[in-house]
């Protein structure tokens, strides 16, 4: 059998087992955080957030049809269809990382002669170098993670894994014209991977160095250190001058033609997009004539730019069908730029800009046009600060204002008291690129993969030794990094998420690295420039403020990819440098299976806290704030994990169509507010009072608020929309006192309370807004409120922040998880808080929701690991129960409350949740209820759980117990009430169990 045969028919076959891996463990619904978003975008090509994917969109639609076709009456399959485009993706990626390292393993062995065939233990190398290379991309953990899930990074991934290839590919092949065909390739790829993710273009540079290695018979440092810095130009000439800058020319031509030649919209666009397209085949034409190769390489790269760019032209006429997801609303080419420039979430300055403490001395504005009739006109201002040269940095790195507390500790400055003159400095500024954004955002990532991972805990600060750290599996290595490894509880020994690989993988590599720069350094510093640009280059581009809402390891996949080929060399290297000395054949192989360790170990560790199977947590989350509205209802919402998996359920599984999800976090823009005026599925329009308009552009981004007597709401949101100037505002609300007057007749012909409340209703509802400035998320929900009240239910997430409850917090209903506005005057809990406290509970309607409506994302049928991203939900569930069982409680209504209790730990299961303090209101109420036989159980494993990390914390030196102070003052108020509910249980033989385990317990010292 052929070489090349072999090397088919092998790669194939680690395809086929990553493929395997992957439909086997992706999740069945939609996921946590965009792909909700992401997948319902591809089932009926929706304009998803800036700056879009149309080509995964485009690519997932196809996938969702095949869905739609073979399983029509299933909607979940759609889901699963894009889920499995992932896991194809990656599978793909772990076969072009197979190939290229065959290829640099053939290279390595053979000292460069790609001719000559190779001996049987040679043979045996290179393969088993690629198996393994291919194997430690498909069990890598960040990898892994996108693979199961419906979003763009895996597509991206398999897009600069095929651009590497294919570059390595025409490095090896003869220097031809024909081979050459294989860049055009390479640039139609990276075309079109900008439709998806702009992680490809980050291959660039290794491709210009490969090219320059290759075409230079004797290649130099300074050359290769040439070649790299064209080909970073490069890079950033397609992003910042072609994606970015040509769309704005673009728009520019078109005002031109629409507003001086009475052209129709989109008519320059048109016409600049023609001269492009005649450069570009000009350019071919004329290279042909003056056999200029070189010239014809140049514009057919050009040429294949803009049709990935042209990919673009979905995204305006899929916001011009007026989709129900419709970000940004890029119908028209100045739309579409501000879309393509990400403009809604601010510049981040990567050369000069100002420190996190800096002061805005000025104002910069640049007009923003927009279609108004038939004309392009000033509909609104770019608003950019100006500081003082003096507060400017070079490479800001400490520059997000909002994290001032987090860098001053990182600057060992008391967070409390006024920044010293003249910090930070430009020492500042490094040490928090080297030792944060380096040493904690990129080292720790690339350890999880390599080395192998804690927990799945956020890591917040590099100083916590508890959360989020890398763990090998070595017991001295870790205790001496983190601390004590010798006496941890069970639920941390058995944590799904701890996974340890003994650091194999991330020695190996090494080997690999250092032998494949010794052998063959050129090939080896293409991929080093790989490794680094995208690895640290990302790091140094998204410029990573502390405490990120979640973990960002999954960008950086493409230098984890890389170094998985160098595990793979590492089998070529060691075969030539020991062939000489022991039997070539039993090297290579006995290398191959001592290799073998490190796939074997990643993915034996990560199966289990990798595979989503079983898990629907995301769409019955969404669910169970869907069914907790009335029909017809209107939810604000605050997050994208509280919005997306809701857009998912509405848009892809057709559940509760007719309720109006409301984003705050959008609500402050004026597109959004105009989409709410439009029928969407099965949910009406949102009445306004407020004309498009009074919220256009920055019109009303925020007014004054006066102090004053009390006013109706409909009368001061009509004068806010009236134009009353006032302190560089548009018009200002007239008092900070607010009443809703209550039609008794129209809130009971509407259901607005249960008949059993119909008592409590006020006259009327009178709230105050503890503000001085109202922003335009919170005009816009005093407008809905107004408009819309005790006609349309109103309701508030349980996630929402406080303050955008603008006093209205004593007039929430909690019925799940959400709270309606109702014409109710609750008094709220103390025993919980947050908006979860607030106001009243319809204790029956709530009751009914959550045992009959609400699901509990597989978690109450099978064993599955809890990502740490399910937190803020389970908490927020398990905080609805403890109300509504207070108020059952307080009413007698003690049948109720164990029902509740009981359904607690049975949506929340042991297998899967830790039994901490947490759960001690559920079994006092067992107590206090006399339900004595239901409390045994889960006070049994409390108490054990309990005793075991007392005896944990205690054998902890001073400083480790520090960064668990929390968990510490948890256990020891657990031991308290376990024992006291033990001494009530009436059960003397689990008395006398619980009080021999735990009554002995140390009480930790200080």
């Amino acid at each position: 059998m052929s070489y090349k045969l072999l090397n088919n028919v092998v790669g194939w076959a680690v395809f086929a087992i990553a493929l395997l891996t992957y439909t086997l463990t992706i999740e069945p619904t939609g996921s946590l955080w965009d792909c909700g978003e992401f997948i319902a975008g591809a089932q009926k090509l929706q304009v998803v957030h800036p700056p879009g994917a149309p080509v995964f969109l485009m690519v997932g639609r196809m996938f969702t049809f095949i869905a739609e076709t073979v399983s029509p009456g299933d909607p979940s399959a759609v889901a699963r269809s894009v889920n499995f485009m992932s896991g194809l993706c990656t599978a793909f990626t772990v076969l072009f990382v197979f190939w290229t390292t065959t290829i640099l393993g053939r290279i390595l062995i053979t000292a460069g002669d790609r001719d000559r065939k190779l001996e049987l233990s040679e043979l045996i190398a290179v393969l088993g170098g690629g198996v393994m290379a291919g194997l430690t991309t498909a069990f890598c953990s960040s990898i892994w993670f996108s693979a199961v899930e419906g979003e763009v990074y895996a597509m991206s991934t398999f897009f600069t894994a095929l651009v590497v290839w294919s570059g390595f590919r025409w490095y090896q092949m003869p220097d031809d014209e024909q081979s050459d065909r294989w860049l055009i390739f390479i640039a139609l790829m990276i075309a079109l991977s900008i439709g998806v993710h702009l992680l490809s273009l980050l291959a660039i540079p290794t491709i210009a160095v490969l090219f320059y290695m290759k075409k230079v018979k004797k290649p130099s440092i300074i050359g290769v250190a040439l070649s790299f810095i064209l080909g970073s130009i490069t890079f950033l000439v397609i992003q910042t001058v072609i994606i970015l800058k040509l769309p704005s020319i673009g728009a520019w031509f078109d005002r031109l033609f629409v507003n001086s030649f009475s052209a129709p919209f989109g008519f320059g666009m048109g016409f600049f997009v023609l001269i492009l397209a005649a450069l570009a085949i000009g350019g071919v034409v004329f290279s042909v004539i003056a056999k200029l190769p070189w010239l014809q390489k140049l514009s057919l790269g050009f040429g294949m730019i803009l049709i990935g760019m042209s990919m673009y032209g979905m995204i305006v006429i899929r916001a011009n069908a007026d989709t129900p997801i419709n970000m940004n609303d890029p119908s028209d080419v100045y739309s579409l730029v501000s879309y393509l420039n990400r403009e809604q979430y601010g510049d981040r300055p990567l050369f000069v800009g100002p420190h996190f403490a800096a002061r805005p001395t000025g104002n910069k504005f640049t007009d923003k046009y927009g279609p108004v009739g038939d004309k392009y006109e000033i509909v609104d201002q770019k608003v950019e600060y100006t500081y003082r040269s003096t507060d400017q940095m070079f490479l800001p790195r400490m520059s997000h204002s909002d994290r001032a507390t987090q860098y001053k500790v990182m600057m060992d400055l008391d967070p409390n008291k006024p920044l010293p003159a003249n910090r930070p400095t430009a020492g500042d500024n490094f040490g928090f690129f080297v030792k944060y954004q380096i040493g904690w955002m990129y080292w720790r990532y690339f350890m999880w993969n390599f080395a192998g991972r804690q927990n799945n805990d956020q890591g917040v600060f590099s100083q916590d030794v508890t959360r989020g750290q890398w763990l090998s599996g070595i017991g001295f290595m870790d205790s001496a990094r983190l601390y004590d490894q010798s006496n941890l509880p069970e639920t941390i020994k058995n944590d799904k998420s701890r996974n340890k690989y003994y650091m194999l993988p991330f020695l190996f590599g090494l080997i690999g690295l250092i032998l494949h720069m010794y052998y063959r350094p050129n090939e080896a510093l293409a991929l080093i420039i790989l490794f680094l640009m995208t690895g640290l280059a990302i790091i140094f581009y998204s410029n990573q403020p502390p405490q990120e809402p979640r973990e960002r390891d999954y960008v950086l996949v493409g230098s984890f990819f890389t170094y998985c080929m160098w595990i793979g060399l590492s089998i070529p290297g060691v075969v030539r440098l020991l062939k000489d000395k022991l039997p070539a054949v039993p090297l290579a192989a006995g290398m191959t299976l001592l290799v073998f360790l490190a796939p074997f170990f990643m993915v034996t560790q990560n199966w289990d806290d990798h595979s989503r199977a079983n898990l629907s947590a995301a769409r019955d989350y969404a669910t169970n704030f869907l069914e907790s509205c009335e029909q017809n209802a209107i939810v604000f919402t605050h997050g994208d994990n509280d919005t997306y998996p809701l857009w998912y359920a509405q848009e892809v599984e057709g559940i509760r169509t007719d309720v109006r999800v409301v984003n705050l976090s959008l609500l402050a823009v004026d597109w959004y507010i105009d989409q709410l005026r439009r029928k969407v599925n099965d949910s009406p329009a949102i009445k306004m009072t407020m004309s498009p308009a009074a919220y256009r552009g920055n019109t009303r981004n925020s007014i004054p608020v006066k102090q004053g007597g009390v006013q109706n709401i409909s009368t001061a949101v009509k004068f806010a929309a009236s134009d009353n100037p006032q302190r560089n505002s548009a018009s200002f609300l007239p008092t900070n006192k607010l009443r809703i007057p209550v039609n008794r007749q129209q809130v009971i012909q509407n259901k607005v309370v249960s008949p059993e409340k119909q008592n409590q209703i006020v006259n009327e509802m009178n709230f105050t807004i503890n503000k001085t400035y109202l922003i335009k998320d919170e005009i816009a929900i005093l407008d809905i409120l107004s408009s819309n009240l005790w006609e349309r239910p109103i309701y508030f997430a349980v996630t929402c922040r406080p303050e955008k409850l603008l006093g209205l917090n004593n007039y929430l209903q909690l019925e799940g998880l959400a709270m309606r506005v109702v014409p109710i005057k609750g008094s709220g809990s103390p025993l919980v808080g947050g908006v979860i406290g607030q106001g009243s509970v319809d204790e029956q309607k709530m009751y009914n929701n959550i045992m009959t409506k609400f699901k509990w994302g597989g978690f109450d049928k099978h064993s599955l690991h809890v990502d740490n991203s399910l937190a803020p939900s389970t908490q927020s569930l398990r905080l609805a129960f403890i109300r509504l069982i207070k108020d059952l409680m307080d009413q007698g209504k003690k049948d109720q409350a164990v029902a509740l209790c009981d359904k607690y730990f049975e949506a929340f299961p042991h297998r899967n949740f830790s039994y901490t303090y947490d759960i001690s209101y559920f079994l006092q109420v067992y107590q206090r209820a006399g339900a004595l036989e239901n409390m045994k159980e889960p006070l049994r494993i409390w108490a054990e759980e309990t005793a075991d990390h007392l005896r944990f914390y205690q054998s902890l030196e001073p400083n480790a117990q520090v960064f668990m102070r929390g968990e510490i003052e948890n256990a020891e108020r657990s031991r308290n009430d376990v024992l006291a509910l033990a001494k009530q249980s009436q059960d003397a033989e689990l008395q006398a169990y619980i009080e021999g385990i735990i009554g002995g317990t140390i009480p930790i010292k200080d």
